[in-house]
Parts: structure tokens; C-alpha cells; sequence
């Protein structure tokens, strides 16, 4: 029981390794083995010199062109253009309401959340709920109002005139930058 409760101990960090095998040594007198001598994987970081030929983001090898580039090689670079989405506005009421906030996000539609309603306690739950949904999603989300927050999917902006639109709600307060 001792042995279970000192293995306990050390791997809730309560107490050493060494002092829990100390300890178990001075309570059961008899002979044992010396232990195996661990082997432990070096975790601190490598210090090496920057090599040629692999992606330092995809830790994948890249193989050098076999002969100089020209300007045929390179891919053409096009703008992405802007598409009108007109964003949802969601009443919060209850927690519940936050599956329609992913769905919504999931499908690329942009929601404003009006929580000018709700509980403080609710506010907090559906607000830290959409943050990590925007940040598993890399999103966006930005207070427009007192009690309006702005949860945008990936690669999606508002246009000027879907902004005015959501002004004209009441939904939506432009700014300076607006």
C-alpha cells in the first residue's frame, strides 16, 4: 500500500522520485536489486545550423531546382475578391445558442451576437465559447457595440454596405475606420 501510495505522490509531484524511494527503502528493510539506470530523451532544443534544402515550417525536405528559375516558373498570384455576405444576428437567450453560433461560422456567414439581453454568467459561458471556436476556426471576433460582439469566419470581411445594413438594425456602430 505504501509503494502505491508513494508512486502516488511522485507522479502528483508532492514529493521526489528519490525521496519516495528513500522512504520505501527505510520502511521494508529487505535486499533489492540497483535499479536499471533510466534513460531519459534530451527535451531541450538543439542548437544547429540552418540547412539547406528543408522547410523550417513543414519539417519536410525540399528538394533545390535543378536549374536557375525563370519568370514561366512562377505561379500567378490573383486577388481574392470580396463576396457579399449578408451577416446573421443572433439574440442570445440561452447556451444553447451557441451551436448555432458554429454552425453558422462552420458554413462561413458572419454572426453578430447581441447579448445586451443576457445574464452576465450566460454572456461569459457564450463569449469564451466563441473565442475558441474562433481561434480552432482562426477567425476573427471584435466588439461593434455595448453588448454586440462580431464573430467572423476565416478569410471573410464585412462590405461597407452590409455594415450601414447592420447600423440600420442597431447592431452594428461604425467607427472612424467604418
Amino acid at each position: 500500500m505504501s509503494s502505491l501510495l508513494s508512486k502516488a505522490l511522485v507522479y502528483l509531484g508532492l514529493v521526489d522520485e528519490d525521496q519516495a524511494a528513500y522512504e520505501s527503502e527505510r520502511a521494508d528493510p529487505r535486499p533489492r536489486p540497483a535499479p536499471a539506470e533510466p534513460v531519459y530523451e534530451e527535451r531541450r532544443p538543439r542548437q544547429t545550423a540552418r540547412i539547406e534544402g528543408v522547410s523550417s515550417v513543414e519539417g519536410r525536405r525540399v528538394e533545390p531546382p535543378t536549374r536557375p528559375m525563370t519568370s514561366s516558373d512562377h505561379q500567378t498570384v490573383r486577388a481574392v475578391r470580396p463576396v457579399e455576405v449578408q451577416s446573421d444576428v443572433l439574440v442570445v437567450e440561452e447556451f444553447g445558442d451557441a451551436k448555432i453560433l458554429a454552425d453558422r461560422v462552420r458554413d462561413k456567414v458572419p454572426v453578430v451576437l447581441d447579448l445586451r439581453r443576457a445574464e452576465p454568467s450566460l454572456v461569459r459561458r457564450v463569449v469564451d465559447f466563441s473565442s475558441g471556436l474562433i481561434y480552432a476556426l482562426d477567425g476573427t471576433m471584435r466588439k461593434v457595440g455595448e453588448g454586440l460582439v462580431l464573430v467572423l469566419p476565416p478569410r471573410v470581411t464585412l462590405s461597407r454596405d452590409e455594415k450601414l445594413r447592420l447600423n440600420s438594425l442597431g447592431v452594428y456602430q461604425l467607427g472612424d475606420s467604418d
